[in-house]
Formats: C-alpha cells, sequence, structure tokens
C-alpha cells in the first residue's frame, strides 16, 4: 500500500511559500520541515532573528487541537472553557497559508500566538454558547475549525513580521 504524502506536502508548501515571500521582503529565511521543535522557519534581518511558526490549509478552514490555548473542562456533556494562562510564548509569530488551486490564490494571515489564542476562545466560547454549554457531536472534543474568513484582519499582515526584525516600515 502507497504511503500517503499529502499532509506532510501540504506543510512542506506552506513553509516554502512563506519562505519564499519572506525572501521576496529582504528577509533571510530557512524552513526546517519539523526538525526542529519550536519553529518551522527561521528569519533574519540583519542580526535580528525571528521564529515561526507554518500553518498550511488545502481549504478554507483547518482544524486545530486547543489543548495548548484553552483549558476546557467538562462537566457532565457541557464544557467551560478559559485561557491557558500563561501561554507558552505569546509572541511566537505564526503564518497560516492558504494554498488555494493555484499560485495566484495563495493568501498569508500573520498573527500572534495570543493573537490566535484570542481568535479561539472568542470563537469556540461563541460555538459553546449557540448549544448551549455543549458541543453537538463528540461532547468531549478539544478540538476547533479555524477558517480563512476569520483570519481576515490579520491577511498580508507582514508588518509584523518586519517590526520585529527591526526592518524600516513599508519596507517590501
Amino acid at each position: 500500500m502507497e504511503k500517503d504524502f499529502s499532509r506532510f506536502l501540504t506543510g512542506q508548501m506552506g513553509e516554502s511559500l512563506v519562505v519564499a515571500e519572506l525572501g521576496r521582503r529582504n528577509i533571510v529565511a530557512t524552513a526546517f520541515s519539523g526538525n526542529l521543535p519550536v519553529a518551522d522557519i527561521l528569519a533574519m534581518h540583519g542580526r535580528n532573528t525571528l521564529r515561526v511558526q507554518v500553518k498550511a490549509m488545502r481549504k478554507e478552514t483547518a482544524t486545530i487541537g486547543l489543548g495548548s490555548l484553552l483549558n476546557i473542562a467538562q462537566h457532565g456533556p457541557k464544557q467551560v472553557v478559559s485561557k491557558v494562562d500563561p501561554l507558552d510564548d505569546p509572541d511566537l509569530i505564526y503564518v497560516y497559508v492558504y494554498l488555494g488551486e493555484c499560485l495566484a490564490q495563495v493568501q498569508f494571515y500573520i498573527l500572534t500566538l495570543r493573537d490566535l489564542q484570542e481568535l479561539m476562545f472568542n470563537g469556540y466560547t461563541a460555538y459553546l454558547a449557540r448549544h448551549g454549554g455543549e458541543r453537538p457531536r463528540n461532547k468531549e472534543s478539544k478540538h476547533a475549525s479555524i477558517a480563512t474568513k476569520d483570519l481576515n484582519r490579520f491577511h498580508d499582515n507582514w508588518g509584523l513580521i518586519t517590526e520585529r526584525l527591526g526592518m524600516p516600515s513599508g519596507t517590501i
């Protein structure tokens, strides 16, 4: 039986596209393809370096495990949610890459781990509120979806990276 490499290829494409886009912005970057536990990409400008986590999406929605972002307490069929505090690295940069069907459809969403936590907390608590505090199917699941529409305010937020690297504003 042939091995399914689609998940690996999705990650590889996402990392490669982010490295290429960083290069276009005069930032030296290299991908570690899962070989570093704390980052997918190391970016550098001058003497400043930055760790970047990449999440690639083939569809406009992706599943995300909430365990490192949210505390989810199970009370019978209901879930009670609070934010993990403190986060391991709240300022870690995340780049979500929507791959689309072709290169012209690729979209980048750049945010911090803290931003991601806030986004997931607000979305997940709203989801639970719509369902009376219970997940409709798997009552004990600690996963949620994230969609490109949820990430829109972070679309092409490259300034977050250039600012962290000490680059002049407006740098492309």
